[in-house]
């Protein structure tokens, strides 16, 4: 009798924990709410909430081999809720000012910006007070929307569908994750493009994707006799570790990549450079652009009379862009061979003008594509010949 009682109570219990919410999980949570990172691309936090339920999250930057160039103070966090309510949450960056606009979402697909008057900055600016209701569920709060590495990889894939392409798995990053690149075509000469060597710069990912779009989706004449002449070489994201990790501007092994490029310390940049020299093999490298993002849109150049037989596309990428898009970028020319970026390696190495294009972080996605379908076009109109 004993034992039956004690079963019935068990079986009880155990169908009151079937109807009860599951409990809550976090880097901090209170009564029927919680803050996570369990996530790819969360910002490096912790949290805690005070006795009236507002939150104050550190926002952690990366360890760094060397002192940070050009903070980033990248934040994404979750939070989940048991009930409608609103939440205010501080940022605080301890030492490093309040970079990116924050972005909201319900699915962690579909965002839309906080109103300014959602954000209020100390002094200093080194704390953020953000204002924002949830409803009960899952909640996202971040930097930009969200894109984890596998992101702009299927929007690579779906874009070169049946056109040609071959993936390519050119190396493994520093935790082991698979570096992709694509290439297509075997003319004569050639061109580069990459992204995202820098995590949280998607506005820098948006050009590179109107960029990406309009040199393939161009169907007239010269944009035939161009792809026929050149081959393409992609790589959309040479920083796995850093974008899935949170990192605001480094890999997994705490260095900047764009700042790589004549040390090779990191495999990523290893790898990328040897795949991108065997794929030209031969060939004129007509260009090579990196795509980035920072606090307004300006292209980095090297000079008008740098050493390299296609240095003359420069002026006439600049007039594309003068002509064609409603607020051109600023342009800034100069070479350092030593300071380690792509674009400086492109000239070195390549003898191809090294282009970086740095894109506003409040950019539309509209107008980022914009001035990376106007690169697309001025490269057709240029080279097809």
């Amino acid at each position: 009798m004993k034992r039956a009682v004690l079963i019935a109570a068990m079986f009880a219990l155990g169908a009151c924990s079937l109807l009860a919410p599951p409990a809550l999980h976090g880097i901090c949570t209170a009564q029927g709410f919680a803050i996570d990172v369990d996530f790819a691309g969360a910002g490096r936090h912790d949290c805690v909430i005070a006795a009236d339920g507002s939150v104050v999250i550190s926002v952690d930057h990366e360890p760094a081999v060397v002192e940070g160039i050009n903070p980033s103070p990248w934040f994404a966090f979750r939070v989940t809720s048991e009930t409608a309510r609103s939440v205010v949450a501080t940022l605080d960056y301890t030492d490093y000012k309040h970079r990116y606009r924050p972005y909201i979402s319900t699915d962690g697909l579909h965002w839309s910006v906080l109103p300014e008057s959602a954000v209020q900055l100390n002094e200093r600016q080194t704390r953020a007070r953000i204002a924002f209701d949830v409803k009960p569920g899952v909640t996202w709060i971040a930097g930009q929307p969200l894109s984890p590495a596998r992101d702009n990889l299927d929007w690579t894939r779906r874009a070169l569908s049946g056109a040609g392409f071959t993936e390519v798995e050119y190396g493994r990053s520093l935790e082991g994750r698979p570096l992709i690149g694509f290439v297509g075509g075997g003319g004569i000469d050639a061109i580069v493009a990459i992204t995202r060597q820098h995590p949280p710069e998607t506005t820098g990912q948006d050009a590179y994707r109107g960029f990406v779009e309009r040199l393939l989706g161009r169907n007239d004449a010269k944009a035939i006799a161009f792809r026929a002449r050149h081959r393409i070489i992609l790589a959309p994201i040479p920083n796995p570790d850093g974008v899935d990790g949170g990192h605001w501007r480094l890999n997994a092994g705490g260095v900047d990549l764009n700042r790589d490029w004549s040390a090779f310390t990191q495999p990523e940049t290893r790898a990328l450079s040897a795949w991108i020299r065997e794929q030209a093999g031969d060939r004129r490298v007509v260009s090579m652009m990196d795509f980035h993002s920072t606090d307004k849109t300006v292209i980095y150049a090297p000079p008008l009379d740098a050493p390299s037989p296609t240095i003359a596309f420069l002026p006439a990428l600049k007039e594309t862009f003068d002509r064609v898009l409603t607020a051109p970028p600023e342009w800034s020319y100069a070479h350092n061979p030593e300071g380690g970026t792509s674009k400086g390696w492109a000239l070195e190495v390549l003898r191809a003008p090294g282009i970086t294009v740095e894109l506003w972080d409040q950019i539309s996605p509209q107008d980022a594509r914009a001035l990376g379908a106007a690169a697309a076009d001025a490269l057709i109109e240029y080279f097809a010949k």
